[in-house]
């Protein structure tokens, strides 16, 4: 019989899955003049009392492994030793792209110390080390192969649009006067689309994805995939790949997702692999029905396949293109006038394994301020230039990067699941759990480069987890750089007004 479960928010809170308890160890090697010459990263990460860390891949840190980041560092080690404790098992909660956040911020916070420790402006060291743009495809020391990036662009961008010479000056002024103000940079790279057969599987199962249009007689489409939908937008986005590719209007193209009796085969929806994988394979689906489309046109045309030319919605006879026929006068042909030896119907399945997983990225500049009397951090500014490849629906992608810097800001400057000696959880509700309402979130403002990966058939990328891998370093290096003249080097996230008002204190300066 049906059996319905419903939980409170304090059982959630303390039984469900958690994320990033990771206890990070870093050492980076560097010239004199800044060129970062090798990384040793050593990690222990609290898996509760079972491994649910990677669910669903077979790597116990998931993509630990980018740590190198943006940066043309060639010789690298990592390890993760895992600790079971009797805390709940640690998963991927929310947009955590297998461990990528912990990796970014490993990583440029310890960019960041470097630069304290050699005086050096830490934009300046970024641009010094960067992955040049003719280097890709770039081979890192750790196996990922990136794909495409332009990171200077990127940095460049943003520094400008925040005016990053200005608020260096501003910064001097008050520190003259004894305000604490900071700017952290965080230039991070993402990997995302979980796929490629040859690296990622369940228990032997392949983790591709597959899609299946078909175009009904009266010119519109169904779509059906394995993803689902958790507020991306999935119905907007798909419906414009297949729009795009068939030259039909999005409105006509019926997405179905989740329905476990008709979904083809597909392995859900996590690691912002939507797009990047599904979205591969509804344009290579909406090809093959364009290939086809192509045949019932020549024999509508009673010309060879050779003088047809396509454009979005129709073919036309070359020369002549007074002589054309639409997708929807096609799409009828194909269940009334089909040609000899051609089956009837206009539909297609793809299932795509992607050749390799693509890396978008960006560069985050964050300003804040912080109050001497109470340790209060205060996000004046932060712009988010991100690079996703080419972009399927400019809305989306903005809403999907709000989403996430805010989500990103939370356990930077909040969000923390405390125990006290007895084991009891300190933060069962939302009176001392504290998530990122509006009067918290500053008006992120955002912009993007494009650098199309040359291996999607669209050239997207994927954007659902990016500004919760770079938020959170840019926040801290801010913070970090207010203090950095009373000798502060690092602070461990969540950065709580009482951490901050502390260290004030000792160094004789809070109010």
């Amino acid at each position: 019989k049906p059996v319905k479960w419903i939980e409170d928010r304090m059982e959630n809170l303390q039984a469900d899955a958690f994320a990033r308890d990771y206890h990070i160890t870093a050492e980076l090697a560097a010239r004199k003049d800044g060129t970062l010459t090798a990384l040793r990263i050593k990690t222990i990460a609290d898996h509760g009392y079972t491994d649910a860390a990677a669910n669903p891949s077979k790597f116990p840190a998931g993509l630990f492994s980018i740590c190198t980041g943006s940066y043309d560092i060639r010789r690298a080690f990592t390890e993760v030793d895992a600790a079971y404790t009797n805390k709940p098992p640690g998963g991927i909660a929310y947009r955590c792209s297998f461990r990528v956040t912990e990796a970014a911020h490993a990583i440029e916070r310890i960019t960041d110390v470097l630069a304290q420790e050699l005086k050096m402006d830490p934009a300046e060291l970024r641009f010094k080390n960067f992955i040049a743009a003719d280097k890709f495809p770039y081979k890192s020391a750790l196996g990922w192969e990136y794909d495409s990036g332009n990171y200077a662009g990127a940095l460049k961008k943003a520094m400008d649009k925040i005016g990053y010479a200005e608020l260096r000056l501003e910064q001097a002024e008050k520190r003259r006067r004894g305000e604490l103000m900071g700017i952290g940079i965080s230039s991070f790279t993402e990997i995302v689309g979980a796929g490629p057969a040859k690296d990622f599987d369940i228990l032997g199962i392949k983790m591709f994805d597959s899609a299946e249009i078909r175009v009904h007689p009266t010119g519109k489409a169904i779509t059906r995939l394995g993803t689902k939908s958790q507020g991306q937008g999935h119905e907007t986005t798909y419906a414009q790949i297949v729009a795009e590719e068939l030259g039909i209007p999005a409105a006509h193209v019926q997405v179905e997702e989740g329905d476990t009796d008709t979904a083809p085969y597909g392995l859900g929806t996590y690691a912002s692999r939507s797009t990047p994988v599904s979205g591969a394979a509804c344009a290579m689906a909406a090809r093959k029905i364009r290939d086809k489309a192509k045949k019932i046109a020549a024999h509508l045309l009673e010309v060879s396949e050779d003088d047809l030319e396509w454009e979005p919605g129709k073919f036309s006879v070359k020369g002549a293109p007074q002589k054309s026929k639409t997708i929807q006068d096609i799409a009828f042909a194909a269940y009334t006038n089909i040609p000899p030896g051609l089956e009837a119907g206009l539909e297609a399945t793809s299932y795509y394994d992607p050749p390799n997983l693509t890396f978008p990225f960006g560069s985050y500049i964050c300003v804040v301020d912080i109050d001497r009397g109470t340790g209060a951090v205060k996000i004046r500014r932060f712009v988010a230039v991100d690079d996703c490849g080419n972009i399927i629906n400019p809305m989306i992608v903005d809403g999907q990067i709000h989403g996430g810097l805010s989500m990103g800001m939370a356990p930077a400057l909040l969000e923390e699941i405390s125990y006290d000696d007895n084991g009891n959880i300190s933060g069962g509700s939302f009176m001392d759990y504290l998530v990122p309402t509006a009067m918290e979130t500053p008006s992120w403002e955002t912009d993007k480069t494009v650098t199309p990966s040359p291996h999607h058939p669209l050239g997207a990328k994927g954007v659902g987890e990016s500004a919760t891998v770079g938020a959170p370093p840019a926040i801290v290096n801010a913070v970090v750089d207010a203090l950095a003249h009373l000798g502060v080097r690092h602070l461990d996230i969540p950065i709580t007004p009482e951490k901050v008002w502390n260290i004030l204190r000792e160094k004789g300066v809070a109010e």
